[in-house]
């Protein structure tokens, strides 16, 4: 697993990066492995690099292959604090070449939410595969959790953000 960044600790590349996928002008560096272990997380739509067909799935090991960042907050659904880490949407739509005008977030119960391509660029917005260290089931609201900073972010604790915020993710659908 490559190390943890801070959210708010890595500027320049992330500067650059919220430009490119502003402009869909993101090409995925690579092939993509096919998944080896169970996929968490597919990938469909405008994607350029694909290794299922037409989606792109990833599994635990190929999630936590991308940069990993890491925030402590508190939400609405938990007690306290808690530190998450995984990747951060922004990064995940650059390793597949995503271009697109909004991201359609579907839960495992098929709850779903669509997430304009300007938040996804412009906001921190984490991928969360582990909670205090530990990689999160299905049953604590795992195995990939869409999560905003919001004790470091206030503005975004409110009701519009909570619902992008959902929990068991499978599926991104580009479009």
């Amino acid at each position: 697993m490559l190390p943890t960044k801070s959210l708010f600790g890595d500027g320049l590349r992330s500067l650059c990066l919220l430009f490119a996928l502003c402009h869909g002008a993101v090409a995925a560096a690579e092939p993509l492995p096919a998944a080896q272990g169970p996929v968490l997380l597919s990938l469909t739509g405008n994607v350029a690099t694909t290794n299922a067909g037409e989606r792109a799935d990833f599994d635990m090991a190929m999630l936590q292959q991308l940069p990993q960042h890491e925030l402590t907050t508190e939400t609405p659904w938990t007690e306290g604090a808690h530190r998450y880490s995984g990747v951060l949407l922004r990064d995940l739509l650059a390793r597949v070449g995503a271009s697109g005008e909004r991201i359609r977030a579907l839960a495992l119960n098929q709850y779903h939410v669509d997430i304009d391509w300007a938040t996804a660029a412009g906001l921190p917005v984490l991928l969360a595969t582990h909670q205090d260290g530990e990689a999160m089931k299905i049953r604590d609201k795992g195995p990939v959790w869409i999560l905003l900073p919001l004790s470091d972010m206030p503005a975004l604790n409110t009701k519009q953000h909570h619902e992008m915020m959902i929990w068991q993710l499978r599926t991104l659908d580009i479009r």
